[in-house]
């Protein structure tokens, strides 16, 4: 018999909604129902104050209206719960693999490392980032702002989850319930042509994936393409042509910028110096 009660429904956040309609596919989660339009989130123990994620599930018409006659009983919607968790979980486990293949940059950003010259203590050590990833780290988070500036919108930098010992790292991510869909930054610097491929789009897609199977909110992609050089910018239709193609038909928007675009002096910081300045 079901509980009677004197207040209103509480209504379930929006949050955990979208995670419960994400976790199946916005599917009813019945095996063998192929229903995607008239679907709702069914309380389990049919206590509807109860709205933790593990007692709900999403159902179509017919398997909900099922459940609350008792055709099909708590003790079966709870295995059928197991069976979507096991689900998405073999599924995420699979999206990191993949992912981890697509990384074009397996190096971590401003990881310190020795310096060649030590201090004559041996129980003192130096070690800092190379001057190259400082200069990829600042080119990075200067072309985001340049991009957060000119469309009047910001994003939190350097984003990271965690999964047991898995990471999903975004250089850029606007998580924001007044738009419709989640923004992520992906970003790559260009020098040489050679550097066009279609594996950008193909990273910034499974890290979207990822992200609405961890998050249960959807989300789009930003690929942010900096160049070096001009003549790459200016005749980007021929030598970033694997790139633009890559990205059609997908949750994806290409946006390229030249370090000279966004006023940004890669010599300050990218040449290497040959010697100290403070040498005679």
């Amino acid at each position: 018999m079901n509980k009677q009660y004197d207040n209103k429904r509480p209504r379930i956040p929006s949050e955990i909604r979208r995670l419960i309609e994400v976790e199946t596919g916005h599917a009813c989660c019945i095996k063998g129902c192929e229903e995607h339009t008239y679907l709702e989130i069914h309380h389990i123990d049919e206590n509807r104050e109860n709205n933790k994620p593990e007692n709900l599930i999403l159902l179509c018409d017919k398997h909900h209206k099922m459940s609350h006659r008792g055709i099909i009983d708590r003790k079966s919607l709870k295995e059928y719960k197991k069976l979507v968790n096991q689900d998405q979980n073999t599924l995420i486990l699979e999206r990191f693999k993949e992912l981890e293949k697509l990384v074009l940059r397996t190096t971590e950003e401003l990881e310190p490392k020795p310096f060649e010259n030590q201090p004559s203590n041996d129980s003192v050590s130096a070690k800092g980032p190379d001057r190259l990833d400082i200069f990829h780290f600042c080119l990075k988070h200067y072309s985001i702002g340049y991009f957060e500036k000119k469309n009047n919108i910001y994003f939190k930098h350097q984003v990271e989850f965690n999964r047991d010992s898995d990471k999903l790292k975004l250089d850029g991510l606007r998580q924001d319930d007044d738009l419709e869909l989640d923004i992520i930054i992906h970003f790559e610097f260009i020098t040489k042509p050679y550097q066009d491929a279609p594996g950008y789009s193909s990273e910034l897609e499974k890290k979207i994936e990822l992200y609405e199977l961890l998050t249960g909110r959807l989300a789009k992609g930003i690929l942010l393409i900096i160049t070096d050089n001009k003549n790459i910018y200016d005749r980007q239709e021929y030598y970033l042509e694997m790139i633009i193609n890559s990205v059609e038909n997908k949750k994806i928007e290409l946006v390229v910028y030249s370090c000279d675009q966004i006023g940004f002096d890669r010599d300050s910081i990218h040449n290497q110096p040959k010697e100290s300045n403070l040498k005679k």
